[in-house]
């Protein structure tokens, strides 16, 4: 299992008790106002991806330095951002995320490789980690878009464990949840990332959830309703 720092209401990540679910473990905790949570930031940039991989590099190294826990880049391959590179961060604070990206923004050498590959930032978002569960690694990302009326911890935690039970046996590495905080028209979004090295993968497991009768009682339980899919290669 992959567990960040230390991977939609709250539940966070290595801060708390975990609980097995089928063959993996589900670790969260119950954030309390003040209290600890994790961050994870998106920032879609377009430009030339030529070079994603020292891309990567580059952003790792310098987000890394200044308290990321975890740095990804993928390129989206459906959906309005198609083609362009997302670079994600992992956070114990949203104060040190928009810190580190003020001095990253300002690096000399970022700035540099920004030039060299024309690129220019789209949006960014940034979301609260509410679950994960297995190793959120792969080679491609599926994000399912939700939204919901539901927003308890006990709703939370239900559908993470649906998730594990019915989804993840189809080939998926790991699933993640996060809840937009700060993302524009996506704010208040549930994300449900699945790690997958076959899209095929992801989309035999959702097809299975939507088949499953607890799966579904489930969704209709909290006023769950898919919004959007996407999907993009991981680098």
């Amino acid at each position: 299992m992959a567990v960040y720092r230390s991977g939609a209401g709250v539940f966070v990540l290595g801060r708390g008790g975990g609980a097995e679910v089928g063959s993996r473990s589900l670790t969260f905790a119950k954030s309390q106002p003040g209290g600890n949570m994790t961050f994870m930031a998106f920032s879609t940039l377009s430009g030339d991806n030529t070079n994603l991989e020292g891309d990567l590099e580059l952003a790792t190294r310098k987000f890394g330095a200044l308290g990321s826990t975890r740095t990804a880049l993928s390129v989206a391959l459906t959906g309005p951002n198609a083609g362009n590179a997302t670079i994600t961060t992992m956070w114990d604070s949203a104060d040190a995320c928009f810190d580190a990206r003020k001095a990253v923004m300002g690096d000399p050498e970022v700035v540099a490789a920004m030039q060299a590959n024309n690129s220019v930032p789209v949006q960014l978002g940034l979301s609260e980690v509410r679950a994960e569960i297995g190793n959120c690694e792969g080679a491609f990302a599926c994000a399912a878009v939700a939204i919901a009326s539901d927003h308890s911890d006990e709703a939370v935690a239900e559908v993470a464990a649906q998730s594990e039970r019915v989804i993840m046996p189809h080939g998926i590495n790991g699933y993640r949840m996060v809840r937009m905080v700060a993302a524009g028209e996506q704010t208040g979004a549930y994300v449900n990332l699945f790690y997958c090295d076959s899209v095929d993968n992801y989309f035999a497991g959702s097809a299975a959830a939507w088949a499953d009768a607890g799966f579904v009682a489930q969704a209709q339980k909290i006023g769950a309703q898919i919004v959007d899919r996407l999907i993009s290669r991981m680098v």
